[in-house]
């Protein structure tokens, strides 16, 4: 079940505006993390299409999404030498990752983050992965925009038309995550304009046309993308645009999903497609080792148990709540703050 998303309050202090504050609120109580993004927060315009909602609008799933599950720490204090996290001096320390439980569910306010959207992108990973092991290339972050006139045609519709014009511009396969909503910075909430987040493979790669020097026009002769799609967009005014050179296919796709919109009332509504020389028939995807890496060295974290004296906070609502902290590996009296426990999935 998913509650139904709030339109913008049209008048300061009206009943809506109380609703939404309430909702927000009862969010923010369950999971702070959504402070992070203003699409976690942000009202959204739906009317006209209230069956499309953000993911993490709807209710917890159950009494144990977000309930603590453990430490993994990372004491290769060695690689910390000189290194940062979020400001503090790592040098010497280790550093301290908590783990909680999520369910899989893409409404779920707690899990939408931690839980769905990381069991997907690793998914994700683990399929283009293979696509690149297969020759398929270097993988591209790209999105396709659906025309203006096409916008109120069913998803099925237009999600049709973007991967034709995708495989038009010359992307020969990848994933396409639905996006329902922008962020309309004039209004302050989300309105309606659906797209799709790829990450695909491009015939002979996008790096001759991000590195091409040419003049203004020039790209409308080209074999490339680019002029592939200037002469597209005449034809269907899809709007396919590739990005900057991503840093991990992992974090690419984890920001595609954590900001993915879903369909009210279809229970198994896929907000992640594949096409082409991607799609599932045509090869299995690689199976990929599920385990916490330290955000510091890189290096895989073990499970732990504190026995230091420090407070540390566990609920993911409370204000001084920290996912990944640094620590002393040792107290005054050279007694370790963290012994290992071993056995089980550090993820």
């Amino acid at each position: 079940m998913v509650e139904v998303i709030e339109s913008v309050p049209a008048v300061i202090g009206s009943p809506e505006e109380l609703r939404y504050a309430r909702s927000l609120a009862e969010r923010v109580r369950l999971n702070r993390a959504i402070l992070k993004n203003k699409y976690h927060y942000l009202p959204v315009d739906s009317v006209g299409h209230e069956n499309y909602v953000p993911v993490g609008r709807g209710i917890k799933t159950s009494v144990f999404c977000g309930a603590w599950r453990s430490y993994v720490v990372c004491k290769n204090t060695e690689l910390h030498e000189g290194k940062f996290l979020n400001g503090v001096d790592v040098t010497g320390k280790v550093v301290v990752h908590l783990q909680h439980l999520y369910c899989n569910k893409s409404s779920c306010p707690v899990c939408f983050i931690s839980g769905w959207s990381v069991r997907e992108a690793r998914s994700i990973e683990g399929r283009i992965d293979e696509g690149v092991r297969l020759g398929f290339g270097k993988p591209e972050h790209i999105t396709v925009s659906v025309a203006v006139v096409d916008r109120d045609l069913p998803e099925s519709v237009f999600r049709k038309r973007c991967r034709l014009a995708l495989l038009d511009r010359g992307v020969i396969g990848g994933e396409m995550t639905f996006h329902g909503y922008r962020i309309d910075r004039l209004r302050g909430c989300l309105v309606w304009s659906p797209h799709y987040h790829c990450l695909g493979f491009i015939e002979h790669g996008f790096d001759r046309c991000r590195e091409c020097v040419h003049d203004r026009g020039d790209c409308a002769l080209c074999d490339g993308l680019k002029g592939r799609e200037v002469r597209g967009y005449v034809k269907d005014r899809y709007l396919v645009k590739v990005h900057d050179i991503r840093k991990t296919v992992f974090g690419t796709a984890h920001y595609q999903l954590n900001h993915a919109a879903i369909r009210v009332g279809i229970r198994r509504f896929q907000s992640v497609t594949w096409f082409g020389v991607c799609s599932y028939r045509k090869y299995k995807s690689a199976k990929l080792k599920a385990v916490t890496l330290c955000a510091v060295c890189g290096g895989e974290m073990s499970r732990c148990g504190h026995v230091g004296r420090r407070h540390i906070v566990k609920d993911l609502g409370h204000a001084d709540y920290v996912p990944v902290f640094v620590d002393d590996e040792f107290d005054v009296s050279g007694a370790p703050n963290y012994v290992d426990l071993g056995g089980g999935s550090c993820v």
